[in-house]
């Protein structure tokens, strides 16, 4: 079944027509990476006190779109869409400002295929007789104030650690196989399917900054400084993705007021862009 499962989605990332982006001749994301994590995994109860208490468990996700005493056992199934190479190329060089590339990316790629991946996972649980719901494309997602900055109550880099798909950075970004500058998206089914291994020793262990007490690359490349050797400044990180300037460069190169043009540079010309750089 999980065979099943993973190369029904790589095909569908590989092969959805909305998956091409013509500037660049290419696709806007590479084969993706999916694993699952047990519903049943202590993490999810965990992340109720390093989050949040609005952060919802795979039960309670479940159970907000389907109804209380839908749900009794299942599985979260996590999937990282990596950025090509021609995008993440494209944003090496910049110092302000994301590249046209990496902006207009937010809005067809980011801003379609996200979602659209979601969904795809709910229609094929559903095909093989099971429920399954992504929270990120429910009505019902929502962000909240935490003590640490904006948080969602349904937070793809924490559920991508519970699946075993990577781990944390300096830079509050997410490490995976294929590094950084990478996109998340994931479900929760009634599926029981046996979880894949947690092989990281720690949350950090794929950051060099951690690891190995070096690199801090992606201080120097954050144009507001909001990151330092202290972590992240998520709200000032925010205000420059989200802000007026931002949502002013994203309709300039043709992209949605929205979406904004979003910034990637401490996702990109750094140590941990494409693969982890401590393996």
């Amino acid at each position: 079944m999980k065979t099943k499962i993973i190369t029904e989605i790589k095909e569908f990332v590989l092969n959805d027509k909305q998956n091409w982006f013509d500037l660049t001749n290419d696709r806007f994301f590479d084969e993706p990476i999916v694993q699952f994590a047990s519903a049943d995994n202590t993490l999810f109860a965990d992340y109720k006190s390093i989050i949040g208490k609005e952060h919802l468990t795979p039960k309670e996700a479940f159970e907000t779109e389907f109804g209380e005493g839908t749900f009794q056992k299942g599985t979260v199934i996590s999937v990282v869409l990596p950025l090509n190479e021609k995008i993440r190329e494209s944003n090496r060089k910049q110092k302000d400002w994301p590249s046209k590339e990496w902006a207009l990316n937010r809005t067809f790629g980011d801003g379609i295929l996200i979602k659209k991946t979601g969904k795809h996972l709910e229609e094929l649980l559903a095909g093989m007789g099971y429920k399954a719901v992504a929270p990120y494309t429910a009505g019902w997602f929502k962000t909240f104030a935490s003590s640490t900055g904006p948080a969602s109550i349904w937070s793809e880099r924490h559920i991508a650690y519970a699946a075993g798909l990577g781990t944390f950075s300096l830079n509050d970004g997410f490490i995976s196989e294929k590094g950084m500058a990478v996109r998340l998206i994931s479900a929760v089914t009634d599926l029981v399917v046996k979880p894949d291994k947690q092989a990281a020793k720690n949350h950090h262990e794929n950051c060099l900054f951690y690891s190995k007490n070096k690199c801090g690359i992606c201080i120097g490349r954050c144009p507001v400084n909001a990151i330092t050797e202290k972590g992240h400044d998520k709200l000032k990180c925010l205000q420059y993705v989200y802000g007026e300037d931002s949502r002013k460069l994203a309709v300039s190169y043709g992209g949605d007021l929205k979406n904004g043009s979003g910034c990637g540079l401490c996702q990109t010309n750094v140590p941990c862009e494409y693969k982890i750089p401590v393996a």
